[in-house]
C-alpha cells in the first residue's frame, strides 16, 4: 500500500520541510477487496455507473430535488432529471479538468444543500479527483485548517451565505494557502477576484472541449480515495477519514432486510442534514443512484416548508436528527399534509431515539421509527429495532465487525464500510486502516454489548461533541478561555430528550460572585467568530474542573455530572 509524494502539475511552490501528500494510491490488499466483492458488500463499477445507466433507460426521472428558500416563491423547487445531472457531471468534470485537477487531487467545497453539491462530489468522482466537503456552518479559523490539512487545490464556496461572507473569508485566506490554485464562487465572483461558477462550470460546455474528453470516466477507481471528510473535535484536533466509492456502497449492499432503508428500486429520499456530511452524502446523493431513485433536500431549514416537500416530491424514507423530528411531528401536527408514501423514519446521529419522540412519530406519522448509529470512520454502523423503547440498543449491519465487551471497552470496527484511512491534519500522510492490526478501527467511542447481538454505545469519542453538527471543542473551549471573566472552560456533552446530544460549556469564573452569563458568553463567541450552529446551548458554573493526576480533565466525570443534574434542583461540585 503506497502514497505518491510528488505534488501536482501547476500546484504552488509547497512550504519548505512540507511535501502535499496525494492518497491516489490508497488502496486496500487485493486479497480484502477480492473478499468483500465475493460477499457483495463491494462491486466494480460506481454511483458514476448507477447515474449514466438511469439517465440512459429513464433521462426524465428526478434524481434531485432540492428547495432553495431565497429564491421567489414561484423558483424555489429546482427539480433535475438523471439526464440533466449526467449532463451537469460531465460538464463540471471538464471545468475541473481544465483548471489543472489530477487524479488524486483534493477539490474542497463548503455549499448549502443545492443540486451542485451533489454534481460536484459526482464530477470529483468523474476526474479521479478526491472530494473534501465542508460544512456550511464552519468559519475562516476552521476553513484555513481544513484547506491547510487537505492541501486542497480548488475551493468552491457561495458568494455568502445565511449572513456569513463565505468569498470574502476565503479570499483573506489564500495567501496562507500555498496550495490552493484556484478560488470559486457561486454567486458574486467579481467582488473578490475568483472564477464565477455560473459562467465556468453551469454554462460552459466543457464536455464538449479537449479537458471534457480528458475527463472520460475511466474504471477501476471503486477501491480509490473519493471522499475526504474532516470531523471537528476528534480526539482534540482536525482528523479527515478517507472513503472510496466501495465503502460507501457497503452502507447500501447491506441493507436487504425489509423493515429497514432497503435497496427498492425508484424510492425518494429526503435528509434534513448537511448535504456536505457524509450521512447525508451516502442517504441522499449516493442511496438513490444505487437504486435509481430521487434524492429530497432543503437549504434552509423549515419544518413546514419540509413537509410540504415530502408530500409533493412522495418521500418513502426520511433521515432526521431528534431535534428536526420532533419539529416535524409538532408542525405536522399543526396542519397535517400528505405522507402516504412515507413508509420509514430513521433517527440518526446518537444512540437511540428518545422514547416519547419515538412513539409520537409513530402516532403522527404511522411508520416505523429505527435509530441509526453510525461515525464518519464507516458511515451507517448499525440500526435499532422498531420498538416502544425507542431503540436502546443497535444491532451492526451485516458485514460490520465491532469489538465492544463493557461499558469501559473503546468500541472497533472492521469491515466494508470502514474508511481506507484516517488522516490527522498536520501528519505527512494518512494512516491506512489495512496497514496494521487486520483492519480493525478504533472509533475512540465506548460500548458494550448487549444479550441479544447488539451493542449500546454509551459515549463518544473523547471530546466529540454535539448532534446536529460536531462542535469543534478545542476551538470553542479556546475563545471561551479568551473572555475576561473566564478562568477555566471545558466543553461536554449531555444529552437533551427531545434534541438529543448538545454542548454545554462548564466554566470555572475569575470570580464566583461575578460569573459570566450564558448570553454574555455566547455574544463573545459570535464575536470571536464561532459559528451559531457551535455555541453551546447550556451554563453551568463550577468552582474548579475535576482532573487526573496529569492534569487533564475528567470529560467523563463532567458527563456524568451533567446527567444527574436537574433543573432547580442542588448543584453538588463534580468530581
Amino acid at each position: 500500500m503506497g502514497l505518491t509524494g510528488s505534488a501536482a502539475p501547476g500546484t504552488a511552490e509547497a512550504r519548505p520541510g512540507r511535501t502535499p501528500a496525494r492518497p491516489l494510491d490508497l488502496v486496500p490488499p487485493a486479497e480484502v477487496a477480492d473478499r468483500f466483492r465475493a460477499a457483495g458488500w463491494w462491486r466494480t463499477q460506481t454511483f458514476l455507473d448507477d447515474l449514466y445507466r438511469t439517465a440512459a433507460r429513464a433521462p426524465e426521472r428526478p434524481a434531485i430535488v432540492s428547495e432553495r428558500a431565497h429564491r421567489p416563491a414561484g423558483l424555489r423547487r429546482v427539480t433535475l432529471t438523471y439526464a440533466q445531472l449526467a449532463q451537469y457531471v460531465d460538464r463540471f468534470a471538464g471545468a475541473l479538468t481544465s483548471l489543472g485537477v489530477a487524479p488524486g487531487d483534493p477539490v474542497a467545497f463548503q455549499l448549502p444543500d443545492w443540486w451542485e453539491t451533489a454534481a460536484l462530489t459526482l464530477a470529483c468522482l468523474r476526474v479521479g479527483a478526491v472530494a473534501v466537503p465542508v460544512l456550511p456552518t464552519v468559519r475562516a479559523h476552521g476553513l484555513h485548517r481544513i484547506l491547510d490539512g487537505t492541501r486542497a487545490r480548488i475551493c468552491v464556496v457561495p458568494d455568502v451565505w445565511e449572513g456569513f461572507a463565505h468569498a470574502e473569508a476565503l479570499a483573506d485566506l489564500a495567501g496562507r494557502l500555498p496550495w490552493l490554485r484556484h478560488r470559486v464562487v457561486l454567486g458574486d465572483a467579481a467582488a473578490t477576484g475568483a472564477i464565477d461558477f455560473g459562467a465556468y462550470f453551469r454554462r460552459t460546455a466543457h464536455e464538449r472541449t479537449e479537458a471534457g474528453l480528458r475527463s472520460r470516466p475511466r474504471g477501476g477507481r471503486a477501491d480509490r480515495p473519493a471522499l475526504l471528510i474532516s470531523v471537528m473535535g476528534l480526539r482534540d484536533a482536525y482528523t479527515s477519514v478517507l472513503h472510496s466509492p466501495n465503502t460507501l456502497y457497503a452502507n447500501i449492499s447491506a441493507q436487504s432486510g425489509p423493515d429497514g432503508p432497503g435497496r427498492r428500486p425508484g424510492e425518494v429520499f429526503l435528509s434534513t442534514l448537511p448535504l456536505t456530511s457524509l450521512a447525508s452524502l451516502i442517504y441522499t446523493v449516493c442511496w438513490p443512484l444505487a437504486v435509481g431513485g430521487t434524492g429530497v433536500c432543503l437549504d434552509v431549514w423549515d419544518p413546514g416548508r419540509c413537509l410540504d416537500l415530502m408530500a409533493s416530491a412522495g418521500v418513502d424514507q426520511v433521515y432526521a436528527e431528534p431535534a428536526y423530528l420532533a419539529e416535524l411531528v409538532t408542525a405536522q401536527r399543526r396542519r397535517p399534509r400528505e405522507t402516504d408514501r412515507l413508509r420509514l423514519v430513521l433517527s440518526g446521529g446518537r444512540t437511540s431515539t428518545p422514547a416519547p419522540l419515538a412513539a409520537e412519530l409513530r402516532e403522527v406519522f404511522g411508520v416505523p421509527v429505527l435509530s441509526v448509529w453510525g461515525a464518519p470512520e464507516l458511515g451507517m454502523g448499525a440500526l435499532s429495532g422498531d420498538t416502544a423503547q425507542g431503540g436502546d440498543g443497535v444491532r451492526p449491519l451485516r458485514g460490520l465487525e465491532v469489538s465492544a465487551a463493557d461499558a469501559t471497552s473503546p468500541l472497533e470496527v472492521r469491515g466494508p464500510s470502514v474508511c481506507l484511512a484516517t488522516w490527522r491534519h498536520g501528519a505527512p500522510a494518512p494512516v491506512a486502516t489495512w496497514e496494521q492490526g487486520d483492519g480493525w478501527l478504533g472509533t475512540g467511542d465506548m460500548a458494550a454489548a448487549d444479550r441479544h447481538g447488539g451493542i449500546r454505545v454509551l459515549a463518544r469519542a473523547g471530546t466529540r461533541t454535539g448532534a446536529i453538527f460536531m462542535v469543534p471543542v478545542a476551538e470553542v473551549e479556546e475563545q471561551l478561555l479568551a473572555h475576561p471573566r473566564v478562568r477555566e472552560a471545558a466543553v461536554v456533552a449531555y444529552t437533551d430528550p427531545e434534541h438529543g446530544e448538545l454542548p454545554c460549556a462548564v466554566v470555572v469564573p475569575t470570580a464566583l460572585d461575578r460569573p459570566p452569563g450564558p448570553a454574555e458568553l455566547r455574544e463573545h463567541l459570535v464575536s470571536r467568530g464561532v459559528a451559531e450552529a457551535f455555541l453551546p446551548t447550556r451554563l453551568e458554573i463550577v468552582g474548579a474542573l475535576p482532573r487526573d493526576e496529569g492534569g487533564r480533565v475528567r470529560r467523563g466525570a463532567l458527563r456524568n455530572w451533567l446527567a444527574r443534574l436537574r433543573p432547580g434542583g442542588p448543584r453538588p461540585a463534580p468530581d
